[in-house]
């Protein structure tokens, strides 16, 4: 008895969490004062129950008190059915905000329109001054090099001139430490 109860109210809870954030039960009782904020609120273990109970009314179509199979599943289509009802209407919603001209279809421009820009991370003066060591304003190539050349000596544990796969392995996994 006991384990069939925690399996009904498993199912319960998983039929019924759905609902619970796409649409919360509705409550016959008079609006919150304006001065109320919209948040949590206090839920009394009555409230809590009573809510699980409607939607387990809601589930019970022949109202037998007790929920078989067929029912679970219809409760789990209507929600399935209400799910894809929702995303098409965010998705017609989308649509609709890059179709700029209204013609039901978009255009190259449109959908290009909608790309975010691409843009630097730094001014060519903020570029130079992170590689320019002498500081007079220009990159030579040995400024140019230093960094990638710094890496490479990091790397190159035995310092003969060659990286090899496991010394690129190994500097792998001491990045990965820190």
């Amino acid at each position: 008895m006991t384990r069939s109860f925690l399996m009904m109210t498993a199912i319960l809870a998983i039929a019924a969490t759905p609902a619970t954030a796409a649409a919360p039960a509705k409550k016959a009782s008079a609006p919150p004062p304006a001065s109320t904020s919209i948040g949590p609120k206090q839920v009394t273990r009555a409230e809590y129950l009573g809510d699980f109970q409607a939607r387990f009314n809601a589930m019970d179509a022949n109202h037998d008190g007790v929920l078989d199979s067929s029912e679970v599943a219809a409760a789990q289509q209507k929600e399935l059915e209400a799910a894809r009802a929702e995303e098409q209407q965010q998705l017609e919603g989308e649509f609709a905000k890059l179709d700029t001209n209204h013609d039901g279809q978009l255009s190259k421009a449109e959908f290009m329109a909608a790309a975010r820009p691409i843009q630097l991370n730094q001014t060519p003066q903020q570029a130079i001054a992170d590689v320019d060591a002498n500081k007079d304003g220009r990159i030579s190539l040995q400024e140019f090099e230093a960094r990638p050349l710094a890496n490479f000596n990091k790397v190159d544990a035995n310092h003969d001139g060659v990286i090899t796969v496991q010394e690129v392995q190994a500097a792998q996994a001491a990045a990965r430490k820190r």
